[in-house]
């Protein structure tokens, strides 16, 4: 009888383990779509900013400059890089896909033209010198101009740098025939 109460502490231990993994592991299954919708359903959701103000003023200044850079110019805001960007390598497509631009412009045809980051107060936390290098390569890979906006820059000089990394995104003009 000694060995009873051992054996039960034993016995519960080991069912609060088996219990402990099978709740991890049904966490760690995908959920299909009505079980997304019932978790949706019993959540409280709030509204919140997609910007914060430093980057609203700076999404404001360069909005109202592009139609003074070229037709059909678009600013997009806290673009998936995974949306603009593709890869052969799933790997390398993993490390960039959930990966965010501040903003983005986009040239008529809707391709990514210059990749917009504000690098305000508080900004290099952390690893974030490191997530910010990763993108600056994947859009360099691609093609695509990338440009850091500081809390220090005013609202003429960002046009102005706004205006330049367009240019120089710009394919280079088709030559023209020689008239004979």
């Amino acid at each position: 009888m000694d060995y009873l109460l051992p054996l039960s502490i034993l016995g519960l231990a080991l069912l609060l383990g088996l219990a402990r993994l099978l709740t991890r592991q049904r966490r760690s299954t995908p959920i299909d779509a009505p079980d997304q919708l019932r978790i949706v359903m019993r959540s409280r959701f709030d509204r919140q900013r997609l910007l914060s103000r430093a980057e609203f003023d700076l999404f404001r200044t360069i909005e109202a400059h592009l139609p003074k850079c070229g037709p059909g110019y678009r600013l997009m805001a806290q673009t998936s890089m995974g949306e603009i960007l593709s890869s052969p390598d799933a790997e390398a497509f993993r490390c960039i896909n959930s990966k965010r631009l501040d903003m983005l412009i986009i040239d008529t045809f809707g391709f990514p033209i210059l990749a917009i980051e504000h690098q305000g107060n508080g900004h290099y936390q952390g690893d974030a010198p490191a997530r910010d290098a990763v993108k600056r390569e994947a859009l360099r890979r691609a093609g695509v101009e990338y440009l850091e906006i500081f809390g220090h820059h005013q609202p003429a000089e960002i046009r102005q740098l706004v205006t330049a990394a367009i240019q120089r995104g710009k394919p280079p003009p088709a030559p023209t025939a020689i008239a004979r």
